[in-house]
């Protein structure tokens, strides 16, 4: 297809393609530049979504599956402009602490113990190689996607769609439960106590052992740098294993890997002392409101894969002379 038919066929589909989102990367772009936030990884997201509402009703198809991600990734980034502002004046850092020690406490040495307290006395080399390779975005969130992927070519579109948007909502959910209850990390207990300091920045905690045995900054790279540091409860990294668990439940060759995998992040966010059971709990709760918000709202998804438009039919052949 020439770039012109390419052109007609852009103009002749959905304005969702054709004029909202030219028009709302515009915006984004300026908005970054004007705040002086601009970065490659930007300009790449923008081409991304242009390319892919322009290309083809092929990739127009995938980017259904596509652009609620990146309107994901769109919004965790801003948050660092206004997070400060929109974040509830009290910051917990007891309560789920104490939650955590009440109802899960671990009797040791004549104290009791959080469940974080005690995985960090009885840590494990094989362990914070497991746990921390698992909590790498690589995973958590690459599984996500190749899910995404998976579906899309089995012809799942409208089963793809749902989980990407149950995805998305999950994260918003989440996120506004980081501002509306504020709570610290079970690393902020242990290195800073319960009284709240604004100044504290971001630590990998118990990751920092999967670094060192790996010997590259790889999880203090990451984690180090968020922008949130009271942003503990709801946990979304068992969030979205849990999303990706569910929606490929049918799919035999992966569901028990998917499974795995999630049971294996809920470890691993007690152990490397970054979530608390609590926020486990919390965290799943959101999963499985944003399924059943998008079953009330939308109905049940089919999980059949869409069978292809029929053939025209062929010209029946002039007869013999």
């Amino acid at each position: 297809m020439n770039f012109g038919a390419r052109l007609k066929a852009f103009l002749a589909a959905h304005w969702v393609y054709n004029r909202f989102l030219p028009v709302a990367v515009a915006v984004w772009l300026v908005t970054l530049f004007a705040l002086g936030q601009f970065l490659p990884l930007h300009g790449v997201a923008a081409a991304a979504l242009l390319v892919f509402a322009f290309w083809s009703d092929g990739s127009r198809k995938f980017g259904r599956i596509l652009f609620p991600f990146l309107l994901f990734v769109i919004v965790y980034d801003s948050m660092r402009w206004y997070a400060d502002f929109i974040r509830a004046p009290e910051i917990h850092t007891r309560p789920p602490y104490d939650f955590d020690k009440t109802l899960f406490g671990i009797r040791e040495g004549g104290e009791v113990l959080t469940p974080n307290e005690w995985t960090q006395r009885h840590t494990v080399a094989f362990l914070d190689f497991v746990c921390g390779l698992a909590y790498t975005p690589l995973f958590f969130v690459g599984e996500t996607v190749a899910i995404l992927i998976a579906l899309y070519f089995q012809g799942r579109q409208r089963w793809a769609e749902r989980f990407v948007w149950v995805f998305v909502w999950a994260n918003f959910l989440g996120y506004t439960l980081y501002y509306w209850y504020p709570a610290a990390p079970p690393w902020y207990v242990a290195n800073h106590g319960f009284l709240v300091d604004l100044s504290v920045r971001a630590n990998a905690a118990g990751a920092l052992r999967f670094d060192k045995l790996v010997g590259a900054p790889l999880m203090e790279g990451f984690y180090g740098h968020s922008a949130d540091v009271f942003g503990a409860i709801p946990s979304l990294h068992i969030v979205y294993p849990f999303i990706a668990t569910v929606y490929s439940w049918r799919m035999p060759r992966v569901r028990w890997l998917a499974l795995g995998y999630w049971l294996l992040v809920c470890f691993s966010a007690v152990y490397l002392n970054h979530h608390y059971l609590l926020d486990i709990f919390i965290g799943l709760g959101i999963a499985l409101t944003s399924m059943w918000a998008a079953r009330a709202l939308f109905g049940p998804a089919q999980f059949e894969a869409e069978k292809p438009a029929a053939a025209a039919p062929v010209a029946a052949q002039s007869a013999a002379a």
